[in-house]
């Protein structure tokens, strides 16, 4: 009778978290009749169809409350895509393929015109950056990238690409408090959460009402409100971690070896910058190992898939797994919202150096460290 009663308690969860269909008619132009379009939730595809004359229905089992998934479409290996924050719900989809990923038509959703909203406010913005990767991909055919003082211009911390992220977010942030009240405008907090602006922290959480406060995302804004991205002669932010045979270890642990330099590296393993970067880490540490210790610290799906990364470990190269890491405090704590993410302490574990991306990963080294 037990096992009885366990079985439909575990049946009633089932249909509470799924209670309600979502059903998705959408016209597409532009596409081949070969594209395969998905409904991602998550990570997940929950539905999926091959696209005839322009034409798709797709359906699955959702929440009753809205969520964020996405339109994913596959055509000629070429992905496009577009977020949707909707709930069980019927609705229309109309775009070219060129409407991809803003300007999508979505009717039907009482609950994404929000997101419309949002993405009206910040299209502006991504036209121009869209103008500057254009801009950037001529430079790197020309040669002209090599120069230091062009990948400043638009990568340096004053560069136009840095500034248009910012003009994004501060977008985003201004859009978020004006709509904190709507399911869209809650659900962006997550998404904002290590943008190291404690003045928009305070202004969130004095925001929310007192059931809010309480919750895990109320309670990592407060903790947002206190802290701070690291900046030079700051201490390290110790981190659990997993080695690349899953075995508890900490940061805090690669700090005790004789290396002049400790390079930890906040990494994604679905990054391409991450996995650009890779490469630069372990010639420097091969060729360095008696001045560098690098600690590549990898977010991943599941250990798994961390596993194929971390058998890239070398002596002077760890790479390490944080289990759930934007859901810690430490997470919080640093601050960091790119990756690849790279802070050079030195061997007492004082922050020397900070950058974010690839393109000038190698540069940074060499200036510590010499050439390859």
């Amino acid at each position: 009778m037990k096992k009885l009663t366990i079985l439909a308690l575990l049946l009633t969860a089932t249909l509470q978290a799924f209670a309600g269909e979502i059903k998705i008619t959408a016209n597409l132009t532009g596409f081949s009749d070969a594209a395969v379009v998905y409904l991602i939730s998550g990570q997940t595809p929950i539905a999926y169809q091959t696209l005839a004359q322009g034409k798709v229905t797709l359906t699955a089992d959702v929440a009753e409350t809205p969520e964020n998934y996405m339109m994913y479409i596959v055509d000629n290996n070429q992905p496009y895509y577009t977020s949707l924050f909707v709930a069980n719900e019927t609705i229309e989809v109309t775009a070219n393929k060129e409407d991809f990923p803003y300007q999508v038509k979505v009717t039907g959703s009482e609950y994404h015109k929000i997101q419309v909203l949002f993405n009206e406010k910040q299209l502006p913005v991504h036209i121009k950056t869209q103008a500057m990767q254009q801009e950037i991909i001529a430079l790197q055919q020309s040669g002209e990238w090599e120069k230091p003082e062009v990948q400043e211009k638009y990568v340096g911390d004053e560069g136009i690409a840095t500034k248009l992220a910012e003009e994004l977010k501060q977008n985003e942030m201004d859009f978020l408090l004006e709509h904190l009240d709507t399911p869209f405008g809650f659900s962006m907090l997550e998404y904002n959460k290590t943008l190291d602006k404690q003045d928009f922290y305070k202004a969130v959480y004095n925001k929310m009402t007192a059931e809010q406060k309480q919750t895990k995302i109320g309670k990592q804004y407060l903790l947002a409100s206190q802290s701070h991205r690291l900046t030079k002669g700051d201490a390290f932010i110790d981190i659990n971690v997993l080695d690349k045979d899953l075995k508890a270890e900490k940061l805090s642990d690669y700090f005790n070896k004789d290396t002049e330099y400790v390079l930890v590296d906040l990494s994604s393993v679905s990054c391409s910058g991450s996995n650009q970067a890779f490469p630069i880490t372990k010639s420097f540490t091969d060729k360095y190992a008696d001045k560098l210790q690098a600690v590549s610290v990898l977010e991943s799906p599941d250990a798994a898939t961390y596993q194929q990364f971390g058998t890239l470990s070398t002596n002077n190269w760890a790479v390490v797994y944080a289990e759930d890491f934007m859901n810690t405090d430490a997470y919080i704590q640093y601050q960091e919202n790119a990756t690849p993410t790279f802070l050079l302490f030195d061997k007492s574990g004082k922050l020397i150096d900070r950058w974010t991306g690839a393109l000038i990963h190698q540069q940074k080294l060499e200036q510590y460290l010499g050439k390859l």
